[in-house]
């Protein structure tokens, strides 16, 4: 088993400005290995490894998004553990377990992101029980793929948002769970293993609201050249004509940037061409995203493009179910 600490709330300490992220936590994690271990009768084989550096994961980026991959791509090929349990924080938790579900689909074995809602120095920590739970799931008969282990339940990355801020429940699936498929094909495997060490590209999300115009769209597109998700209202709508949404789409598709609508919306999916609006949204160059959520669309968008996926072929990946994304 490779345990991998990147920072976040599991380990933080107070400071004078709030709490912070501790840079090691290897005696920490011995010590909750070796409880596991008692309570299941048997000592535990593992590794420990830490990032660069720890961060608050509200610090999250792109850039950190793609190494954080990558660093546990060589855990794997250096180590061949039989699961790899990764401690992270929960503000951005869902949207790295769901871009690194994509940048390593061509993984055979269990990945779970885990963390906690309340430091473990404290006494009412949810840290113990939530990383006992991410190190038995990833050490057990869990299927190959990217989870989320968090307050007994165990989520596809995928699939899962966070909920709350404040509820030791902090995840949940609300659009449902989603089949995958049993292995991505071969040529896309070797794509998303030739993209490592690449830079993170640049993808962006936009949030519909009334008022929203081109220039502000542009703006967004020109900053996100690699693609941007647009969380659209209902079945993927937006204010087209009023805010003249289409030109800048038509321009961003024509220079090669991906835009992939989701929806605001926790049930049901996007089906562009069910209204006027949302065919102009498509005729200009977007992609419908389905039902998947809005942190797995910005990571698929993502790794595909690193992997070094465009146009046609990207848009015929995008809208696949590729590893239990989507059911729409």
């Amino acid at each position: 088993m490779a345990i991998l600490y990147t920072g976040g709330t599991f380990g933080m300490a107070p400071t004078a400005s709030g709490l912070a992220p501790h840079p090691h936590l290897r005696a920490e994690i011995e010590r909750l290995a070796a409880a596991v271990g008692e309570a299941g009768g048997a000592p535990l084989t593992w590794s420990y490894a830490e990032t660069e550096r720890a961060i608050d994961s509200a610090e999250a980026g792109p850039e950190s998004l793609a190494r954080l991959s990558d660093r546990i791509r060589e855990l794997v090929d250096r180590e061949r553990p039989d699961g790899v349990l990764v401690i992270h924080g929960t503000d951005t938790m869902a949207y790295t377990a769901a871009y690194a579900a994509f940048a390593l689909a061509d993984l055979a074995l269990p990945i779970v992101f885990t963390g906690s809602q309340v430091p473990l120095s404290a006494a009412e920590s949810d840290a113990p029980r939530n990383f006992s739970q991410a190190l038995s799931a990833a050490g057990g008969p869990l299927a190959a793929g990217v989870w989320i282990a968090f307050d007994g339940l165990i989520l596809p990355a995928v699939r899962a948002v966070k909920r709350s801020s404040e509820s030791f429940s902090a995840f949940a699936a609300p659009r449902g769970i989603a089949a995958g498929a049993l292995g991505v094909a071969p040529q896309l495997a070797a794509a998303l293993r030739g993209a490592a060490g690449r830079v993170g590209p640049r993808v962006g999300l936009v949030k519909v609201t009334p008022g929203l115009n081109a220039a502000q769209l542009a703006a967004a597109l020109d900053a996100c050249p690699a693609g941007v998700v647009l969380e659209g209202y209902g079945a993927g709508t937006a204010p087209v004509v009023t805010g003249g949404l289409a030109a800048p789409v038509r321009a961003a598709a024509e220079r090669g940037t991906a835009i992939l609508v989701t929806t605001q919306c926790t049930d049901g999916a996007v089906a562009l061409g069910r209204y006027a609006v949302g065919s102009e949204l498509a005729a200009a160059g977007a992609t419908g995203a389905g039902d998947m959520t809005a942190e797995a669309a910005l990571g698929k968008l993502a790794a595909l493009v690193r992997a070094g996926y465009a146009g046609e072929e990207l848009e015929r990946l995008l809208t696949a179910n590729l590893i239990g994304e989507r059911l729409g």
